[in-house]
């Protein structure tokens, strides 16, 4: 079964005036956060192969807080597309670089996150149970095809959720 784990990144400072967004970086709560995210997944096996980044200072942090939880054979790409990325810019990107793995993991931002979850299981369901993908959200979706370049971009069904807060 292949396996796509979405995760939003940490809660990042607002935006200033002089700071460009692709800048911002993670506030304390989004660091306490991002590293109860890696948590979280290390304790549940919840182990990709590959975690695609998005390149900004944000996404770039919340994968440092959370790496520290996982095992050091994890690969990891920095994809300046996943910055401001469209939800089948991201579909891509997974199939691109997932190739022949089974499980892989993307950091990244809304409205694509959010829309690419609810594209890959289906029918909307998972925009109807959380309304949002808030920061430092996951979402781990399952797929009947063994490797990521042969999954059904549709056909995925939602194995869990989980905010931060619920962590």
């Amino acid at each position: 079964m292949a396996r796509v784990t979405l995760i939003r990144h940490g809660k990042a400072e607002t935006s200033k005036l002089g700071v460009q967004d692709f800048d911002r970086p993670l506030i304390s709560r989004g660091q306490i956060n991002a590293s109860a995210v890696g948590a979280f997944l290390a304790t549940h096996r919840m182990l990709p192969q590959l975690v695609l980044v998005s390149p900004s200072a944000r996404t770039r942090e919340t994968y440092d807080f959370i790496k520290p939880h996982w095992p050091d054979e994890i690969a990891v790409q920095f994809v300046d597309q996943l910055y401001e990325a469209s939800a089948s810019t991201l579909l891509q990107a997974i199939i691109d670089y997932g190739g022949d793995l089974s499980d892989i993991a993307v950091i990244g931002h809304n409205p694509s996150l959010v829309v690419l979850l609810n594209h890959m299981v289906g029918d909307g369901h998972a925009e109807q149970n959380l309304g949002y993908f808030p920061t430092c959200c996951m979402a781990d979706i399952g797929f009947v095809a063994p490797k990521i370049h042969d999954l059904v971009s549709d056909g995925g069904r939602l194995l869990s959720i989980k905010r931060a807060r619920d962590l």
